[in-house]
């Protein structure tokens, strides 16, 4: 699952750090953000036009992009090692920065993966953080990936998910992996005893119907339940 794009390095901004050269050599249009909202509007610009203002907007939260390569029957200990960091960020000039710069989901080799995890936190069922928690996954077509991805990720930047999990959960982050036919999208939660009271996938439905897009296969799964899991004691034995 290694990306074949090369660095572009010098158009990221002084408060994002890049540990990796899984961007492109074009950046792409994106949406303006209007009154320091988080919301996107129909008038497209480019990076620049996102960057160029002195005035950074910092994010409630700081994040970070990973990118992994598949390796057939991996291990545990070998997922980590193929597990990169790219970029973090912590205001929307350097997420747009970033994002416009490192490759997408209709970018990405068979079986490789794109995950953007609150910082501290990996994509990895037994970090800390998450070994009590699971993850929400569904599929969509890979004609519509791009469109989920930018979507999903402008809602957790803007925390727009705070409203449909309880109290007691959170959400630490969004995957997506590349298939043949359809990519599988996982929104990774902090408490898996508090899903079901939580209204994710009905937020996600109603957002991506604006854009004719359908969940498709969508359930909830510990991560604890995945026979894969494999969790260490604090002194690294099994």
């Amino acid at each position: 699952m290694s990306s074949s794009t090369t660095s572009n390095a010098n158009t990221l901004p002084t408060n994002s750090t890049t540990k990796s050269s899984v961007v492109n050599s074009k950046s792409q249009t994106t949406d303006s953000w209007k009154n320091n909202s988080l919301r996107s509007s129909k008038e497209s610009t480019t990076d620049k036009d996102n960057t160029k203002s002195s005035e950074q907007y910092p994010l409630t939260n700081e994040w970070t992009f990973y990118h992994d390569k598949y390796v057939a029957n991996a291990t545990p200990e070998e997922y980590e090692e193929n597990l990169k960091s790219v970029a973090t960020v912590n205001t929307v000039q350097s997420f747009w920065s970033v994002y416009n710069n490192i490759i997408g989901p209709d970018q990405l080799q068979f079986r490789s993966s794109l995950h953007f995890m609150k910082s501290g936190i990996r994509p990895v069922w037994e970090d800390p953080h998450n070994e009590n928690g699971g993850a929400w996954s569904f599929r969509v077509n890979k004609s519509e990936s791009k469109i989920v991805w930018r979507e999903l990720l402008m809602l957790l930047i803007g925390e727009q998910f705070e409203d449909v999990v309880s109290k007691d959960d959170d959400i630490f982050g969004l995957s997506v992996s590349t298939r043949f036919n359809a990519d599988i999208f996982t929104i990774w939660n902090k408490n898996a005893g508090a899903h079901e009271n939580s209204k994710i996938m009905d937020k996600l439905q109603e957002l991506l119907l604006q854009e004719n897009i359908k969940l498709q296969s969508p359930y909830y799964k510990v991560h604890k339940e995945h026979a894969a899991f494999k969790k260490q004691d604090t002194n690294g034995k099994d």
